[in-house]
């Protein structure tokens, strides 16, 4: 079952999906590129194998003896005497449960590190996915700007040729569509970057499609520990059983050796057997004991002083994103009045200009205004669907 189970595992790894339609697509995608992603039924299977080895009646592997003593470089009677044996670890008592216990210890803290390794990618991918759709929005506006900067350079044009503007006018115009030409290669430029890295991130070929990738508001479970507190919870459990063990298990384990021994005494003499039993008890002395205590112990204090530590920034970084969730609604909402007003002094002024009641440079202002107020307005609002992001990264929701 266990093989069926690393099957599905590896088929999975080795197809990532093609086509990611959501953010947890998308997050998939980037964690089956990863190494940890990749190792991980060699790991789970490694723990296995140390499980079965600690489960098994012998606390080591059995070792075979051989010997032979005669005398052809003393007297050379013909004294002869083989031996064959195997000698066997086992386990003192307390030492395997400790032992096991310290293997599922470890195993809970590497599984609680994988899902902090994935929480944290999934911040990864979204923070370069909201980046991408920022440097989009840009992109496209600017482009609009462009234009629009081209639209009023053939207006102008036409006016001064029909003697209703004067030339600077369409030098100034030339002018503001050269500016925007500009700031569209800059914003393509920045785009283009900010896609191929979230394309170079998840491994996909293509972006996926904006509206898929939006979050709702989610809340916290209140019986859920976040997923950078969890490794460090069961890295103090792990240091407690590393503990445990060095001040426990004071000795190194004892070995059984049976063997067979065949003697002949002299030259034509008859061959002898007999058997051998041998227990070897190794004893206890500080200077195996005292390091293994000290090193463990200091592993579990920087343990347990690390966990409050990291349990307040996990609780600063709620608060701040909570209420940077609100501030990025409230913002949103008043980017979009400007964006209303500044849209209807532009159609205003445009009517102004085309009746010649004001000049070509206040109508540049308005328009700069209005293009200012439009771009601000879908900033807000991404950042506002960025906002949702960091408030579920925070408190340890993936997508």
């Amino acid at each position: 079952m266990r093989q069926f189970a690393h099957l599905v595992i590896l088929i999975a790894l080795a197809v990532p999906p093609l086509h990611a339609q959501t953010l947890r697509d998308a997050v998939d995608a980037a964690w089956a590129r990863q190494p940890a992603a990749r190792a991980l039924a060699a790991r789970q299977d490694e723990f296995a194998a140390r499980r079965d080895a600690a489960d098994s009646f012998l606390s080591a592997a059995p070792a075979a003896t051989f010997a032979n003593r005669n005398d052809r470089l003393q007297r050379d009677t013909g004294q002869s005497e083989w031996e064959a044996g195997i000698a066997l670890p086992l386990w003192l008592p307390g030492y395997q449960a400790r032992t096991l216990a310290l293997i599922e210890r470890e195993r809970d803290a590497f599984a609680a590190l994988i899902d902090e390794t994935r929480w944290r990618l999934a911040g990864d991918v979204r923070e370069a996915w909201w980046q991408h759709r920022l440097a989009e929005n840009e992109r496209e506006l600017a482009a609009r700007r462009a234009d629009a900067a081209r639209q009023l350079v053939a207006d102008v044009e036409r006016r001064v040729r029909a003697g209703d503007l004067p030339r600077i006018d369409l030098n100034q115009a030339r002018g503001v569509e050269a500016a925007a030409d500009a700031a569209l290669a800059e914003a393509d430029a920045r785009a283009h970057r900010a896609a191929r890295a979230f394309l170079a991130l998840t491994g996909l070929p293509a972006l996926p499609p904006a509206a898929g990738m939006a979050e709702a508001k989610r809340d916290a479970d209140p019986a859920a520990t976040h997923p950078r507190l969890v490794p460090l919870e069961r890295a103090v459990a792990a240091a407690r059983a590393r503990l445990q063990i060095a001040s426990r298990n004071v000795r190194d384990l004892p070995e059984l050796a049976v063997g067979l021994r065949r003697e002949r005494p002299l030259d034509g003499a008859a061959r002898e057997s007999s058997t051998s039993v041998e227990i070897r008890i190794p004893l206890a002395t500080d200077a195996r004991n005292r390091p293994k205590i000290a090193a463990a112990n200091a592993e579990l204090i920087e343990a347990e002083t690390l966990l409050p530590y990291e349990q307040e920034r996990v609780a600063a970084e709620r608060d701040a994103a909570g209420r940077e969730l609100a501030r990025a609604a409230e913002a949103a909402r008043r980017a979009g009045e400007r964006q209303a007003l500044a849209a209807e002094t532009q159609r205003e002024y445009a009517r102004a200009f085309a009746l010649g009641n004001i000049d070509l440079p206040q109508r540049l202002r308005v328009e700069a205004d209005a293009f200012d107020a439009e771009l601000a307005a879908a900033r807000a609002r991404i950042e506002a669907a960025r906002a949702v992001s960091r408030y579920n990264q925070a408190i340890g929701v993936l997508p």
